[in-house]
Parts: structure tokens; sequence; C-alpha cells
């Protein structure tokens, strides 16, 4: 019974992201909508980012949250070397230490 469920779930999923997606296919998208949907992705990351480090056990949290300092770190760090794998290993690295030293 849970394949079938399972099963179920796949097609519908598919049919409605290709019902979309088959309407659009033979269209041009306009430069305008083309353009825009560039920040798509950085909006959707940065509300994400901050979500996560801003809500502690459901309250945003400013104050003994090691995760901003460590936020700023990173960001620090991604405009010097321009390098997303650096930026990441630098971000953890500072918020392993800002955890377990303070």
């Amino acid at each position: 019974m849970i394949w079938l469920a399972i099963l179920i779930s796949g097609i519908l999923t598919f049919m409605m992201r290709f019902a979309f997606i088959g309407s659009l296919a033979h269209r041009q998208i306009p430069p305008p909508i083309r353009s825009m949907l560039g920040y798509v992705s950085t909006a959707v990351l940065t509300a994400i980012i901050v979500s996560d480090v801003l809500i502690v056990d459901e309250v945003i949290t400013f104050s003994d949250n090691p995760k901003i300092p460590a936020l700023i770190i990173a960001g620090v760090a991604a405009l010097l070397f321009r390098n997303v794998m650096v930026t990441i290993v630098i971000g953890l690295v500072a918020l392993w230490c800002l955890n377990h030293y303070f």
C-alpha cells in the first residue's frame, strides 16, 4: 500500500511540474523576466541562511548567538577569496571555534 502511495505521489508531482514546463517549452521568456530569474537563487538562499542563523529555538535571537559572527566572518571570506569552498570551510571553522570556545 505504501508503494502505491509513493507511486501516485510521484506521478502527481511529475504531472504538476510538467504541466508548467510543458506549457512554456515552445515560448521564449521575455528578457526582463529572464534577467529577474537570475536573482531567484540568491533570494532563496538568503532567506534560508538568514532564517537558520537568526532563529534559535523558534525565537529570533541576536544575543549569545555564535552563528552571527560566523556568518560575518564567512561573508568577509567570500568577499576576499571569491571561492565557495574556501568560504564554507572558513565559515564552518569560525562557527566551530565560536561554539567550542564561547
